[in-house]
């Protein structure tokens, strides 16, 4: 039977894009001529401080087993970067898992760790995409509010927002109104409903924390390993319906690169990553030392006895 990909309809936009792009010879992800043999992997990050970090995780070990590596950073969002995937243009980024599946198959009911994992690899075959393994360490997608404002409203959890959402701002990037735990979710699971939005594209990082504590936005979409969220003045609202999947780290590459020597790389780096090192990892990158990506990664790599040479 003829496997059709399953894309969303803005996968399938920007993933022609890049073609033409590629095609008029401008696109900065572009892969080489014609005829030309690249033996080099490239790595890619999604545009901010953990992405890539964990490009140079895993790109440094490769480097250290006698792979080429080169590094492609601040691609952004999956809506670019699996074309990217796709066409060559990059051939490994660190994705986390339940958002993948959803952009893979947008029918994908998975929430826990174990299913979602489990679900990827079906998931990914029709875009000839591939997935190692899954690591324990987990970024999710959070609601955040400040303190204040929770005890003002008596707030815990995501759907005690529903009997004040008219009156809320939401603050995120700007797929996040329309992915499947923004505004569809939080009508059909919790009852949110009548929302603004404003679109603060930077991953939850420093603007969006400043809108929130200023009250610029009263909920900030915010990932689970910001620093900031152990800071006190701010509240992880509960998800018991678990409308957003398990996000755990997994490399996600074409599946003509998947081979037993790549896998057996990787795979141990994944298995020692856990979401107390992720923490620990943007911790200090948002210090004052600002050290590189690379120079993070590759002390934690050195820690965990991961490189050779």
């Amino acid at each position: 039977m003829t496997r059709v990909p399953r894309l969303t309809a803005s996968l399938v936009a920007l993933g022609l894009g890049l073609v033409a792009a590629g095609c008029a010879g401008n696109d900065p992800l572009a892969a080489g001529e014609p005829g030309e043999v690249d033996t080099t992997l490239t790595i890619g990050s999604q545009g901010f401080a953990e992405s890539d970090i964990l490009a140079y995780v895993y790109g440094l070990v490769l480097a250290d087993h006698g792979y080429e590596v080169d590094y492609q950073l601040g691609i952004g969002a999956r809506e670019i970067f699996i074309p990217a995937l796709r066409d060559g243009s990059i051939d490994l980024i660190a994705d986390y898992s339940g958002n993948l599946l959803r952009a893979a198959d947008p029918d994908a009911t998975a929430s826990t760790p174990e299913d979602v994992s489990a679900a990827l690899p079906q998931a990914l075959e029709p875009l000839g995409l591939a997935v190692l393994d899954v690591a324990p360490a987990e970024d999710a997608d959070a609601l955040v509010v400040t303190a204040e404002f929770a005890e003002r409203h008596g707030l815990t959890s995501i759907g005690d927002l529903a009997p004040i959402a008219g009156e809320l701002t939401i603050g995120s990037n700007t797929e996040f109104e329309t992915r499947s735990y923004g505004r569809p979710g939080l009508a059909d699971v919790y009852g949110v409903e009548g929302w603004t939005f404003l679109p603060i594209d930077d991953f939850g990082g420093p603007a969006t924390l400043d809108a929130l504590r200023t009250g610029r936005i009263q909920v900030a979409d915010i990932f689970t390993t910001n620093p900031a969220l152990q800071d006190g003045d701010l509240v992880v609202l509960d998800d018991p319906e678990r409308l957003i999947a398990a996000q755990n780290i997994v490399p996600l590459l074409s599946e003509a690169l998947l081979t037993d020597d790549l896998a057996g790389v990787l795979n141990p780096v994944s298995a020692q990553l856990t979401t107390a090192d992720l923490t620990a990892l943007n911790a200090v990158a948002a210090g004052p030392d600002k050290p590189s990506p690379e120079h993070i990664a590759r002390d934690w790599l050195v820690e965990n006895d991961l490189l050779e040479h």
